[in-house]
C-alpha cells in the first residue's frame, strides 16, 4: 500500500516536471518528429524511467505513427525494453510510416525498441509472447480513436500490466476517447484517472499561437490512469457530453446499406449545404459503392444470415 501511494507520487511528480520542462532532452532532435504534444512525450519519458533496470517490465505504446513516442521513450531508457504495436492501416496514405520507424530506429541505434507490425488486438491477444513474459509498466493508447478500439485496448491490457502500472490516453480531447475512459473507470474501480489535460480544438483548428502553446504541452489532450486496487485515490472522471445520440446514430450507420461509406456521405451532405460543388464528392460516393453493398437491404442490414439458431457451450 505504501509503495503504491509513493507510486502514485512518483507518477504526478512525473507530469508536473513534464507540463514545467517538456522533454527531458533534445536527444534525437535531428530524427524525430511527429504529432505529439512534448509534454506527453516528456510525461511518457519520466514515467517509463520509474521502471529503468528491470527486467520483468517494459513500455508498450499502441499507435506508433512515425516513431516519435516510442523512439523518445526508447533513447532516455536505453536499459528498459520498449514495444510499438501499429499495422500502418491508418494515417499513412503513402503507406512509408513502417519504413519511416525502421529508418529512424536504425539511424539511433537503438536496440530497445521493438515494432510490433499488427492489428493491436492480436498482438494484445499475444502478449505474454510478443513481450517476452514481460509485464506492462507504461501503457500509451494512441491507436484508432473510436470507441470501441479505445475501450478494447483498456481492456485487453488488464491482465498484462505490472503490479504498479500506469495508462496514458492520448488524443482524449475527443469525445469518443473520454466515454470510453469514463466507461472504463466506472467499471473498473479498481483504477483511478490522476490527470487530465485538454486543449480547446484539435490542431489543425487551432490558431498558431494558440498551437504553438499546447505543442509544448499535451495538444490534443491526455488521461492518466493508475493502478488503486485499495481505492486510495478519490474518483476522478473524463468530462463527456451529457448526449448520447452520436453513439445511437452510430446503430443506425452500422445498419445502413452504405454504412462504411458514412464519412464520405456526410462531407457530400456538407457541400450541399454550403453550396459548394458536390459533383466530385458525389463521384467519389458511387465510386466506393461494392458489390456487396448493393446486395445489402436499403435498412437493418444485421449480418447475421448463417448464424446458429441456437447453441450451448460444452463442458463435463
Amino acid at each position: 500500500m505504501a509503495d503504491r501511494q509513493g507510486f502514485f507520487r512518483q507518477v504526478i511528480a512525473c507530469l508536473r516536471e513534464a507540463s514545467a520542462t517538456g522533454l527531458m532532452s533534445d536527444k534525437g532532435a535531428e530524427v524525430l518528429t511527429g504529432l505529439s504534444g512534448r509534454a506527453t512525450v516528456g510525461a511518457l519519458q519520466r514515467m517509463a524511467g520509474l521502471f529503468r533496470g528491470r527486467n520483468d517490465v517494459c513500455y508498450l505504446e499502441i499507435g506508433v505513427f512515425q516513431g516519435l513516442s516510442l523512439l523518445s521513450v526508447a533513447l532516455e531508457n536505453p536499459d528498459l525494453a520498449c514495444f510499438g504495436i501499429d499495422n500502418f492501416s491508418l494515417l499513412d496514405p503513402k503507406g512509408e510510416n513502417l519504413g519511416i520507424v525502421r529508418d529512424r530506429t536504425a539511424r539511433l541505434g537503438l536496440a530497445n525498441a521493438t515494432l510490433i507490425n499488427e492489428d493491436f488486438e492480436a498482438a494484445l491477444a499475444a502478449l505474454p509472447q510478443r513481450l517476452n513474459g514481460r509485464k506492462v509498466g507504461v501503457f500509451l493508447i494512441d491507436g484508432a480513436h473510436d470507441y470501441r478500439s479505445q475501450l478494447m485496448a483498456l481492456l485487453l491490457i488488464k491482465p498484462h500490466l505490472a503490479e504498479n502500472a500506469v495508462i496514458v490516453v492520448d488524443d482524449a480531447n475527443y469525445p469518443d476517447v473520454r466515454q470510453s475512459t469514463r466507461d472504463f473507470l466506472l467499471s473498473h474501480p479498481e483504477f483511478r484517472m490522476v490527470f487530465e489535460a485538454y486543449s480547446p480544438g484539435h490542431p489543425a483548428n487551432l490558431d498558431k499561437a494558440t498551437l504553438a502553446k499546447f505543442e509544448d504541452g499535451f495538444l490534443n489532450g491526455i488521461n492518466v490512469l493508475v493502478k488503486d486496487p485499495e481505492g486510495s485515490l478519490p474518483e476522478m472522471l473524463p468530462p463527456v457530453p451529457d448526449s448520447r445520440l452520436l453513439y445511437v446514430n452510430e446503430w443506425l450507420v452500422h445498419r445502413h446499406r452504405l454504412a462504411e461509406l458514412a464519412p464520405e456521405a456526410l462531407a457530400l451532405a456538407q457541400a450541399m449545404l454550403e453550396g459548394s460543388d458536390p459533383a466530385p464528392l458525389l463521384e467519389r460516393l458511387r465510386a466506393g459503392v461494392t458489390a456487396e453493398m448493393a446486395a445489402r437491404f436499403p435498412d437493418r442490414n444485421l449480418h447475421s444470415a448463417g448464424l446458429t439458431e441456437g447453441r450451448f457451450t460444452s463442458f463435463s
